[in-house]
């Protein structure tokens, strides 16, 4: 009897085996091609048959070699986790609903809003007719949340940085210090984490030129290169939380500081309920209120003062006065 020819395209003996080997590359795994074959228990040869087969129903496997193996992966795009089923009382599913609305202004600069949108219109969809306390398709007339003040970054950009942060691969950037007013080209970084500061989309990296940690916007990134044959290992003692702790905004550097304001009875209000910074601390005094700050940088808290006017006053540091000072006399200056 004459044997079938069933081609790779076309036929897979086990079809279990596809199915398992797309499930692992969509929860976003590399999997060499001997892992795969330790794992499915076929072939390598069998792998690539079903790699093949993959492909051909249309999922975008991708391939690379390291160290001489041949490895599977998806994009990130390409990942998909399996149903989820939440059993939570409405309002943690309200709570939900309105966290996808006030994700949206900081999300809007990146990539992630087109998906943050489709997830919070399934999320409506699937909500729909289950819930009684709240009508999902009204919460987003309910909300308003402030508008992004971010331009858009490169979409190629952020994924990169994305991949380069998860993986721990040394990236070279294309970057312009708004600071400086100077470009720097294949400038060599250990991406660590993004972070949003005042509307600034960052990526906080290891900065090899520089041997420091520092922030970059990514605003002004406009190439990456990923080094996928490099790893690095992020600096001794660094801490995502102590990173940012002292500063004003979204700016760095700088030494510490303790500053004191007395601010008007009639700006009281503002600062007793609202807390500008994590150090905020306010006391009562006869002509008003005295708010006192730990900062790093006197930067963005001189900026900070004057968008008061006349009713916040420096009582120290000296330099802070100082500043304020020079900055007020140079915009008076500019409409005598």
């Amino acid at each position: 009897m004459a044997a079938t020819d069933h081609s790779p395209s076309s036929y897979d003996p086990n079809p279990p085996t596809r199915v398992r080997l797309h499930k692992a590359l969509s929860r976003g795994r590399q999997i060499t091609q001997q892992e795969a074959s330790d794992e499915l228990g076929v072939s390598k040869r069998h792998v690539r048959d079903v790699v093949k087969t993959l492909r051909e129903e249309g999922v975008p496997v991708q391939e690379a070699f390291e160290d001489r193996r041949r490895v599977y992966y998806l994009e990130p795009g390409d990942w998909h986790s399996e149903a989820i089923t939440l059993d939570i009382p409405e309002r943690q599913l309200l709570t939900l609903l309105v966290a996808t609305q006030a994700a949206r202004p900081t999300l809007s600069p990146t990539p992630l809003a087109e998906d943050l949108d489709a997830a919070s219109a399934s999320l409506e969809e699937a909500l729909g007719g289950r819930v009684v306390s709240f009508i999902p398709a009204f919460e987003s007339e309910r909300w308003h949340f402030n508008r992004a003040t971010s331009v858009d970054i490169d979409p190629e950009v952020f994924w990169a940085l994305k991949r380069a942060i998860a993986d721990r691969h040394p990236v070279y950037i294309d970057y312009y210090s708004a600071s400086r007013g100077a470009w720097s080209q294949d400038r060599k970084i250990d991406p660590l984490m993004f972070a949003v500061r005042r509307g600034a989309w960052l990526c906080v990296a290891y900065c090899h030129k520089r041997d420091a940690t520092i922030d970059f916007n990514q605003v002004g990134i406009e190439q990456v290169d990923v080094a996928e044959e490099e790893h690095f290992t992020p600096p001794s003692g660094f801490d995502r939380d102590e990173y940012f702790e002292g500063r004003f905004g979204a700016l760095a550097g700088g030494d510490a500081h303790e500053v004191v304001l007395r601010i008007d009875d009639e700006l009281a209000p503002y600062f007793e309920r609202k807390l500008y910074h994590p150090t905020q601390e306010v006391a009562s005094r006869e002509e008003g209120i005295e708010v006192t700050f730990q900062v790093q940088g006197l930067d963005e808290i001189a900026s900070f003062i004057l968008s008061w006017g006349v009713g916040v006053e420096v009582r120290s540091p000296d330099a802070l006065k100082d500043r304020v000072v020079k900055e007020a006399k140079a915009v008076a200056d500019q409409y005598l």
